[in-house]
């Protein structure tokens, strides 16, 4: 998601580590600098700036190390492609790593201000045609005579500080350029000398301006002294921009990175990372924490009969259950699904097990609606130690999962503390208990196949119906089980080919059947392929015998999960192109749910795009995930690929859709799945 927000930016957005190695460049360095992002990808930064600015910039880790500040503004030098140098203003921040000898990493934003630099610094020789000039730029420019007060502000200046020149010229500077949360400018007596030193140490940061109407501004800002011949003081020159909408941006940059888009607690990545801190303080003999690991027991039953509309309503309403159970240093996240996690900082277990009683007690008194239907709530919480004993927060986060399933299977609604065997048995009974029911099922052909639409939105749509196949297994009582809980056993155990062959295979035989029973074909039939399948040489000839026999007008369109891990990109390439020869098609499953789809994309033949869900679902009421569906969709377009959009589940949503020109969508909104064999 940093990814597709950072490449939205006109500045240059960068991050990396402390040793100056480059982990990520946006596009825009290309216009600015010359580079492609891809050039500077594992470079270090050092080797592209001035020697003098690479020793400040060090200093600024050194100071953010020391309790100093981690968000600094500078100006540095940094060297074009073809030699030249140019001024960029560097907005920084420095990131700590976990852990006291853990490396510090940094992002930062980069703006190209060598012409003011150069409007600067001709300011004192040439100020009447330069203010000509100022009043076109966007930055707001200052100028204050040596007696502290303003004799120039461009329209910039105007919009920004809320003050117009009439009323600002002859005030004193410090009435008019008000920062906020800063110690008290110095007396009129100190001079410009004093004031320049304070407004110095002011623009060390970005700066939060207090306009003439009460309002806030954050600018980044520059200071300048304006000296005679001899080199005497005789006035400032303040130059600043209004950064409001990139702090904005960034603040939620950093709060998406780390907290969970639909509950609002924290995600998996920010919750491993602080028990990743707890676990190497009990190590080093803090504590004792604790680890709750908490699973909901009727989350399935819910989003099953009721759709995801429901089953995200009903995970809000946990968090805000979960919320009134925790301290202030408590840490509660949503770790996935229908799981969340809870730190007890300073707990011992007898007092853990206690809060998380408290826990289940909680989700059982929790009532939730959905129409006409009413659902109780329960869960089922482990707990695991966080102490000397306790190994890395992996082995803690193992530990309490473990306990967890123990507590689910003992009856639900419990509360287990973990004990070493735990682990072993969850991992068998969890893992293993699907490996029999699928080699049965695919001996004797029990699984079932289901057909949903993908509905075309352009008013030049094509014709003809479009379709995905899913896969789906009979449950015990009847109940349809879905991919979601037995696809995940079947790739850890080599059972993906052989699925999907059977899948293939089905598809193939209902495709003849129809051609033979002259009944029309569809224009489009999509069937997910694992990336672990089309690593393998053997699946990817007997794709190619299937498609090589299709009934003439059969058109499969093979769909590859953003987040499957394909052994061989240069293979699955050259797959691909050698399968597209008979009439068929790719998409790329889920996109934007990771960075590798961004790779994929560029170097795999794909036709399709089909953008994931966890941003189509909540466009008509998000707007960053809507500018994510949009930036998606322009890709696509850019590329001469078709988007499809998941999860359309509302007339909001569908709406939406169309307005940004998506090309084809599904889900619930357009009907519920059916069985394959019963479409007319």
């Amino acid at each position: 998601m940093f990814k597709d927000l950072a490449e939205q930016s006109g500045d240059v957005l960068a991050s990396g580590e402390s040793n100056g190695r480059l982990r990520y460049v946006s596009p825009a360095v290309t216009p600015v600098l010359g580079y492609r992002s891809e050039q500077l990808l594992n470079r270090r930064i050092w080797r592209f700036l001035h020697p003098a600015d690479v020793e400040r910039l060090a200093a600024t880790l050194e100071r953010a190390k020391a309790g100093g500040l981690r968000e600094v503004v500078q100006e540095v030098r940094v060297r074009h492609r073809e030699g030249y140098w140019l001024w960029m203003e560097s907005r920084l921040r420095w990131l700590p790593g976990v852990g006291p000898d853990a490396a510090w990493r940094w992002v930062g934003s980069q703006r190209d201000i060598t012409e003011r630099r150069r409007f600067e610094q001709r300011l004192a020789a040439e100020k009447e045609r330069a203010q000509a000039t100022l009043k076109a730029i966007a930055d707001g420019v200052v100028s204050v005579g040596a007696d502290g007060r303003v004799d120039y502000l461009n329209p910039a200046a105007e919009r920004i500080l809320g003050w117009s020149s009439s009323e600002a010229i002859g005030e004193v500077v410090t009435k008019v350029f008000v920062p906020a949360g800063h110690r008290p400018p110095p007396a009129v007596s100190e001079g410009v000398a004093g004031l320049s030193a304070w407004l110095h140490s002011v623009s060390e940061a970005p700066v939060t301006l207090r306009k003439r109407d009460g309002k806030e501004a954050v600018v980044q800002m520059t200071v300048a002294v304006v000296a005679d011949n001899e080199g005497r003081p005789q006035g400032l020159v303040l130059t600043f921009r209004d950064t409001s909408q990139t702090a904005a941006l960034l603040r939620e940059l950093a709060y998406r990175s780390s907290h969970d888009s639909l509950t609002g607690l924290l995600n998996r990545e920010e919750f491993e990372r602080q028990l990743k801190r707890l676990a190497h303080d009990a190590s080093a003999g803090g504590g004792p924490h604790a680890l709750c690991y908490i699973d909901l027991d009727q989350f399935k039953l819910v989003n099953d009969t009721c759709g995801h509309a429901a089953g995200d309503a009903l995970l809000k309403d946990v968090a805000k259950a979960l919320e009134g159970q925790i301290g202030k240093r408590d840490v509660l996240a949503r770790l996935g699904g229908d799981e969340f996690g809870l730190i007890l900082p300073d707990c011992p277990s007898s007092e853990a097990l206690r809060r998380a009683q408290s826990v289940v007690d909680a989700l059982e008194k929790l009532r939730f609606e959905w129409s006409d239907r009413r659902f109780s709530c329960a869960g089922s919480v482990g707990v695991a130690p966080i102490d000397r004993n306790s190994g890395s927060h992996e082995s803690v986060l193992m530990a309490a999962d473990a306990a967890c399933y123990v507590a689910k299977d003992r009856g639900r609604g419990r509360v287990h503390a973990f004990e070493p065997e735990d682990v072993d048995l969850a991992r068998r009974d969890g893992e293993m208990r699907w490996i029999p029911r699928l080699q049965t099922a695919l001996e004797v052909g029990d699984f079932q196949l289901l057909a949903q639409d993908i509905v075309a939105l352009g008013e030049d749509a094509p014709v003809g119906r479009y379709i995905e196949v899913l896969i789906v297994l009979p449950g015990a009582s009847g109940r349809l089980v879905g991919p979601s809980e037995f696809l995940p056993a079947a790739q850890r155990y080599g059972l993906m080919s052989r699925i999907d062959r059977w899948v293939v295979t089905q598809v193939s035989e209902w495709l003849h059947w129809r051609a033979n029973t002259q009944r029309a074909l569809p224009e489009m039939v999509a069937i997910n392929l694992s990336g672990s399948s089309i690593s393998d040489a053997d699946f990817r000839d007997f794709v190619e015998e299937q498609v090589r026999g299709l009934p003439p007008g059969a058109r499969i369109c093979f769909e590859i999960i953003e987040n499957e891990a394909i052994a061989s990109i240069a293979e699955a390439g050259d797959f691909m192109r050698r399968i597209k020869r008979f009439n068929c098609f790719f998409a790329l499953d889920d996109f934007g749910s990771g960075l590798a789809s961004f790779d994929y994309l560029k170097r795999l033949p794909v036709d399709f795009v089909k953008i994931d869900g966890q941003f189509v679902r909540e466009s008509a009421s998000d707007a960053v995930n809507l500018a994510m569906v949009e930036s998606i969709h322009r890709i696509g377009k850019v590329m001469g690929i078709k988007t499809i959009a998941e999860f359309v589940e509302t007339e909001a949503v569908y709406r939406r859709m169309k307005d940004i020109g998506v090309d084809f969508a599904q889900g619930f909104y357009f009907g519920v799945p059916r069985p394959l064999l019963s479409l007319e």
